[in-house]
Formats: structure tokens, C-alpha cells, sequence
């Protein structure tokens, strides 16, 4: 998955959070189960965004052989 990707996944995933709080106004267990994988999702991608940052960081900060 590119850069590119996860960060819509991750726009993607707070649209939903904020969707499902209005949506899901008088079904609180479904509101809560949304939230919840949705997080979850959010939570996910931000780790994989924050490793491709310090991963292509550390590969253009290597020393040359």
C-alpha cells in the first residue's frame, strides 16, 4: 500500500467516525461498534503512516558505503 493510499484510508476512516455519530443516533451498540473499528482502522494506519515515514527516513539518511 503507498503513502497515498493510507492517508485516504485514513481521511476515509475519520469521515466515518464523524458519519456514524450522526447516523447512528438512536442505535447506540451499532454507533459503538462503528466507532470502535473505525478507530481501530484509524489507529492502524496512523502506526503504518509513521513507519514508511521513519523507515524512508532512514534509508535517505544513510551513510554511503
Amino acid at each position: 500500500m503507498t503513502l497515498e493510499t493510507a492517508v485516504i484510508l485514513l481521511l476515509c476512516a475519520a469521515v466515518g467516525i464523524a458519519a456514524s455519530r450522526i447516523c447512528l443516533r438512536q442505535k447506540k451498540a451499532l454507533r459503538t461498534i462503528c466507532i470502535v473499528l473505525l478507530s481501530l482502522l484509524a489507529l492502524a494506519l496512523t502506526v503504518y503512516i509513521g513507519l514508511i515515514i521513519f523507515f524512508v527516513d532512514a534509508v535517505s539518511h544513510q551513510p554511503p558505503v
